[in-house]
C-alpha cells in the first residue's frame, strides 16, 4: 500500500511539473539581463520570446518588469499581450504597464480603443489614471465619454487626470464640461489645472483661426 500511495505521489508531482510553462527569466535580475541584451540588439528574436514568456507567465515582480521592457522598446510582437494584460493580469502593476505599452505602440485601433475604455474604468486608480493618459494622447472620440464620466470620479488624481486627457479633444462638450467643473469642484489643484487647460485650448483655437485667415488672405 505504501508502494502505491508514494507512486501516486510521484506521478502527481510529474504532473504538475509537466504542465507549468518553463519559464527562461524567473527573476528580476534575469528580465534586466535580456534588457541589456536587447538595448545591443533590439532585434534579438530569442530574448525578446523570453521576455514575452516572463510576461505570460512569469510571478508577479518579473511579470511587471517583462512588460515594462516590452512596452520601453516598443515590441510589435507584444502587441497581443499588451492587450490581454491590460484588462487580465491580476496585478494592477502588470494591467498599468501594459496599458502604458498600448500607449507607446500608439495603436489606434478598435481593440486597443476597448482596452484603454476598460482600463480608464477599472478597480484600481492608478490604471484608471493610466488609462486616461494614453487617451488623452490617442484623442480617439470613442473615448471622450469615458473621460468625461472620469470627472466625477471621487478620487482628485483621477480627476486631474481626466482634465488633462481633454485638452485636445475637439467637442463642445469639453468646454461645456470643464467650465461646470471649474466652478463646482472644491479641491484648488484640480480647478488649477482645468484653468491651464481651458486657456491652453483658448490659445489653441486662436491660433486655429488665424492659420485659416491667413491662408484665406493667401
Amino acid at each position: 500500500m505504501k508502494k502505491i500511495t508514494i507512486l501516486f505521489i510521484y506521478a502527481f508531482f510529474i504532473l504538475i511539473s509537466c504542465s507549468e510553462k518553463d519559464v527562461t527569466l524567473r527573476r528580476l535580475e534575469d528580465v534586466h539581463k535580456a534588457e541589456k541584451k536587447l538595448a545591443k540588439d533590439p532585434n534579438d528574436e530569442e530574448v525578446i520570446l523570453e521576455v514575452l514568456n516572463a510576461a505570460q507567465n512569469g510571478g508577479r515582480e518579473v511579470r511587471a518588469e517583462a512588460v515594462w521592457l516590452l512596452g520601453k522598446i516598443e515590441a510589435d510582437i507584444a502587441y497581443s499581450d499588451f492587450l490581454r494584460a491590460s484588462v487580465e493580469d491580476p496585478d494592477f502593476n502588470v494591467r498599468c504597464l501594459a496599458v502604458l505599452g498600448l500607449g507607446r505602440l500608439e495603436a489606434n485601433n478598435p481593440e486597443a480603443i476597448d482596452r484603454v475604455k476598460r482600463a480608464i474604468s477599472d478597480t484600481d486608480l492608478q490604471v484608471q489614471i493610466e488609462g486616461l493618459k494614453v487617451a488623452g494622447r490617442m484623442n480617439a472620440k470613442e473615448l471622450l465619454n469615458s473621460i468625461l464620466e472620469s470627472l466625477s470620479s471621487k478620487n482628485k488624481w483621477v480627476r486631474m487626470a481626466a482634465v488633462e486627457a481633454l485638452k485636445d479633444y475637439d467637442d463642445g462638450r469639453v468646454d461645456r464640461s470643464l467650465n461646470l467643473l471649474a466652478s463646482s469642484d472644491s479641491d484648488f489643484a484640480v480647478r488649477s489645472i482645468i484653468k491651464q487647460v481651458i486657456e491652453y485650448r483658448e490659445n489653441k483655437n486662436t491660433e486655429n483661426i488665424e492659420a485659416v485667415e491667413i491662408i484665406e488672405e493667401e
